[in-house]
């Protein structure tokens, strides 16, 4: 009887500290996004460096990162040449925007928490879908000038940090 009621203990703090590990991250973006105000983006003044030459644009999904190989491009037809270099399915998502990813509201969407709603942060112009560990996929986008966000929308991806900002000129 000893032995299953330690059991049971055991458990519930394996429980409660996977929870907070988990959760207080989350929470700690949900109570930043709603308490500071939306910001409206200006084009970024980068260096050339981060500019995109010609041809696909790699980008790297990681625990818990988005990593395009650039910060801006120049509009019309782009290629992204995605890598999940992660050990989970991870998406990659890219929104039209006049908002930061930063200030993005971490809530519910298609009745899944934690997630960003995709209808009312902006434009959804394209995405992958789920990729498994180790999956590349490449997709074209054309885009028009203005400003993207790069991100995962899987529950609980987005709040742990998978979103970055990204400029088409």
């Amino acid at each position: 009887m000893r032995r299953l009621f330690l059991t049971g203990v055991f458990i519930n703090l394996a429980f409660l500290i996977i929870g907070l590990t988990w959760i207080a991250p989350i929470e700690a973006h949900n109570h930043r996004a709603e308490s500071a105000p939306a910001t409206t983006v200006a084009p970024a003044s980068v260096t050339q460096a981060s500019v995109a030459a010609a041809g696909p644009v790699a980008v790297a999904l990681n625990q818990w990162s988005i990593a395009p190989q650039a910060s801006q491009i120049s509009a019309g037809s782009v290629t992204f040449a995605v890598t999940n270099d992660g050990t989970m399915t991870h998406e990659f998502v890219v929104m039209r925007t006049d908002t930061l990813a930063a200030d993005f509201h971490i809530g519910s969407f298609e009745g899944e928490k934690p997630r960003v709603n995709e209808d009312t942060v902006g434009t959804n112009v394209g995405e992958t879908g789920d990729m498994a560990a180790g999956a590349n996929k490449t997709i074209t986008i054309d885009l028009k000038p203005g400003h993207y966000v790069f991100m995962c929308n899987l529950p609980a991806h987005y709040g742990l940090g998978m979103h970055t900002d990204f400029t088409v000129t």
